[in-house]
């Protein structure tokens, strides 16, 4: 075998064995409804976007954000690309629990991070903004960045609010108790509007 044909199998099996160990899917929910994973709380963030909600946390911070408008079949769309930081314990904590639950072969930082940085793309349906769902997100801890494959609960982490809040009144579901906001002097919470579906990526770029 030649030298060069020997480097060629090794590189290949290389790349074989790379993409093999990429994160992947644990938990597939492709054959429900968006909707259905939200309104049937299946990603358990609840309790999430209630804290969010009375303030107790801050959100996870806006890093960047890229919004783009256009047009397909005579309709306007929107989308674009965020990236968002998850930086304290709280949010910490529901992000590696996501993550776990739903993704295997996670890279070792993610365990010990302070800081974690998700970048998706989105689209907007209904009013709402939703990841798209043929490109993947990506994962991003300090200098490193490993690409992370579709799931509806990314959706739902980063723009499910306004989902919660409503299951949350229509179950007549409790705000967790709020006394220790009036010492930390925090706003009072506020209600977001109804979601909806998702979409793709070639929505969000048509036009363009």
């Amino acid at each position: 075998m030649s030298r060069i044909r020997w480097f060629q199998i090794v590189g290949f099996g290389l790349l074989v064995l790379g993409v093999g160990c990429g994160i992947a899917v644990r938990r597939d929910l492709s054959a429900i409804p968006p909707g259905q994973v939200g309104f049937d709380d299946m990603c358990g963030l609840q309790d999430y976007f209630d804290a969010l909600e009375i303030k107790t946390v801050p959100a996870p911070r806006l890093v960047s954000a890229l919004d783009l408008e256009g047009s397909k079949d005579g309709k306007p769309i929107r989308g674009g690309q965020e990236r968002y930081a998850f930086e304290n314990e709280f949010l910490l904590t529901h992000l590696r629990r996501v993550l776990n639950d739903n993704w295997r072969r996670l890279p070792e930082p993610v365990a010990t991070a302070t800081s974690v940085e998700i970048e998706v793309r989105w689209s907007e349906k209904a009013g709402t903004k939703r990841v798209v769902t043929d490109q993947p997100a990506e994962l991003i801890i300090g200098k490193e960045s490993w690409p992370l494959p579709y799931h509806p609960c990314l959706s739902e982490l980063l723009y499910g609010a306004p989902l919660y809040a409503q299951r949350r009144e229509m179950w007549n579901l409790p705000l967790p108790a709020t006394g220790s906001r009036s010492d930390a002097g925090l706003p009072s919470p506020s209600t977001g509007p109804l979601f909806g579906d998702g979409g793709t990526a070639a929505d969000a770029h048509a036009g363009h």
